[in-house]
């Protein structure tokens, strides 16, 4: 078996039984995987989701109307949670010859994911709606094909900045969601589970950085040359849970300094 082939083959899984089998028989084989390069990497050009669910640009985006509210809400967390997965199987497919535990760590989050994104869908399905019935938006697979040609850049941009705002988006809607409410266990058990995640984006950009001699500092310069208007919001950060995942207090006083932009 050959890592890279076998992890290609299970992000482009579009059934989420099959990708959780095709994971689990590349961990059991790990110990005597192949890591050799047969091919250069392939350009993404279709997300998996594609194959079930209809998909539009975040501009294009269509307002769902006369569909239960909650379904809508958990239908796009199950979204996130779905695209999530393919983030974490694409950084180890892409990015070669780095240390067993990169791939080791984004296997981790891969499974984290999938566990996610089941537990989402339990309860979406109780509304009467699947994942795939409702539209979704691509914009975490355009922020993938956008950095497939830098790990700087990945790591930057989807855990760094992509899963860490999601951080604070989820810290914002247990905010207003009843103490007693059955979902808030699960999207707190999310929010806290994600903070890991953020923490090995953070702990890959830095080793990329050292290992190109670029200053990790640079972070907010690079997320900004794709999303310019990055930060410029009133939204609130997540402070506590930042500092936990590797961001520096300096760094989080630029995006509060941004976040005030009229």
């Amino acid at each position: 078996m050959n890592f890279f082939e076998a992890i290609w083959d299970c992000l482009n899984e579009s059934s989420i039984s099959s990708k959780t089998i095709k994971l689990r028989a590349i961990e059991a084989n790990l110990n005597s995987i192949s890591f050799e390069e047969l091919t250069k990497p392939k350009s993404l050009q279709t997300p998996s989701y594609a194959s079930f669910c209809k998909v539009y640009e975040i501009s294009n985006f269509p307002k769902v109307k006369n569909t239960d509210k909650n379904a809508v809400f958990l239908h796009a967390i199950a979204h996130i949670e779905y695209s999530a997965i393919d983030i974490a199987l694409d950084a180890c497919y892409r990015f070669r010859g780095l240390p067993l535990q990169y791939y080791s760590d984004w296997m981790e989050v891969a499974n984290d994911e999938i566990r996610h994104f089941s537990k989402i869908n339990e309860e979406l399905e109780k509304t009467g709606t699947k994942y795939g019935d409702l539209p979704v938006h691509n914009g975490l697979f355009v922020a993938l094909q956008k950095t497939q040609h830098s790990l700087i850049d990945r790591m930057a941009i989807l855990p760094r900045h992509m899963e860490a705002s999601g951080l604070d988006a989820n810290t914002n809607i247990l905010s207003k969601i009843d103490e007693n409410s059955a979902l808030r266990p699960l999207l707190e058990l999310i929010r806290d589970e994600e903070v890991s995640h953020v923490a090995k984006g953070d702990k890959w950009f830095k080793y990329a950085c050292e290992q190109e001699g670029i200053d990790p500092n640079s972070w907010l310069e690079i997320v900004r040359k794709y999303y310019p208007k990055a930060f410029e919001n009133p939204k609130p950060i997540d402070k506590e849970r930042r500092l936990q995942a590797g961001f520096s207090a300096d760094e989080i006083a630029q995006i509060e300094l941004l976040a005030t932009k009229k």
